[in-house]
């Protein structure tokens, strides 16, 4: 069982090596920074570190046009759109649906101090490409594979639908404080858009069973999937299906040794009400036990071998 506790991207961690501006010009529509001074109508969205946001009352002259977006003085001038950070920023925030994109490939170059794993989820490109070096030297042996899943047989190779992975998890990244994290997402066709929802860096904590290192999930794991939309009645008995966005949320047990219960409480503590990566096993036929999101517990003294902890994930969306 494994939670990746994670670390705050800040402007600082990017690298020169990213290929998403910081104000994206080229998205629909452009993204246009904020600046000290102008006027501006109701409903005009400019961006400021890192999100959208939207006009709500208009602003001619000062001070008011001083108010920078987010900051205290702002509220009642300028609204926050929760659901639009930039593009460059996409990866970064609490949702999954929010999206970085770039037509061929979306590149991320990070030095974000000392972390011992990624964890990268809906991904929409073809090939994946992660190097972790201090300066020209390989910390871990480059990640370079393809995200199409292999045909079983041949009539699934001519005929059938295959699918990409839409998440990889990188562990065991040896512990430096230089470590530059770049990771590329590759279209095979370069005019068709790479995106991607979530990066998440940081260290990954691990819930291992007594007396092994193997994990420590019981069987009978539920993931649930949850979709959000709904349908709009009219008064005439027509209606519409409004498509909503969707989730997965996971249930569990995870049997421990006794003395790790103090360092499981403290875990939950310390990612209570983030999002956060799970990944419920390394083994291939458990990847569908993986998700983002919010998570809740408690730890059980069993008996004087071991504790129990059990989670609730709310799958972000």
């Amino acid at each position: 069982m494994n939670i990746l506790l994670p670390k705050t991207i800040t402007t600082a961690m990017f690298g020169a090596g990213t290929n998403i501006p910081a104000v994206d010009s080229s998205t629909t529509p452009a993204e246009v920074q904020w600046v000290t001074g102008g006027t501006f109508a109701l409903k005009d969205r400019r961006t400021l570190n890192g999100y959208w946001y939207e006009c709500v009352q208009a602003i001619a002259g000062a001070p008011e046009n001083t108010y920078a977006p987010g900051s205290a003085a702002a509220e009642g001038w300028w609204l926050k759109d929760e659901g639009a950070p930039t593009n460059r920023m996409a990866p970064f925030d609490k949702y999954l649906f929010t999206k970085a994109r770039r037509a061929g490939n979306v590149t991320y170059e990070l030095t974000p101090g000392f972390i011992n794993g990624v964890a990268i989820y809906e991904i929409e490109a073809d090939h994946l490409n992660i190097t972790v070096k201090d300066g020209a030297t390989n910390l871990i042996t480059p990640v370079d594979i393809e995200l199409w899943e292999q045909a079983p047989g041949l009539w699934e190779y001519l005929f059938g639908e295959l699918a990409r992975g839409t998440y990889y998890a990188l562990k065991d990244i040896p512990i430096n404080p230089n470590a530059k994290v770049t990771i590329t997402l590759t279209r095979n066709n370069p005019v068709v858009e790479a995106a991607v929802g979530f990066i998440s860096v940081g260290n990954w904590k691990t819930l291992l069973a007594p007396l092994t290192q193997a994990s420590g999930v019981q069987y009978g794991v539920e993931a649930t999937t949850r979709d959000y939309s709904y349908s709009q009645e009219y008064k005439d008995g027509t209606y519409i299906d409004v498509e909503g966005r969707k989730a997965t949320d996971i249930n569990l047990s995870c049997v421990i040794d006794a003395a790790g219960a103090p360092s499981a409480k403290l875990l939950l503590e310390q990612i209570l009400g983030k999002a956060v990566a799970i990944e419920v096993s390394e083994l291939p036929k458990y990847s569908h036990l993986a998700t983002v999101g919010k998570v809740t517990g408690s730890v059980r003294s069993v008996n004087w071998p071991t504790a129990q902890v059990d989670l609730q994930i709310k799958g972000n969306v």
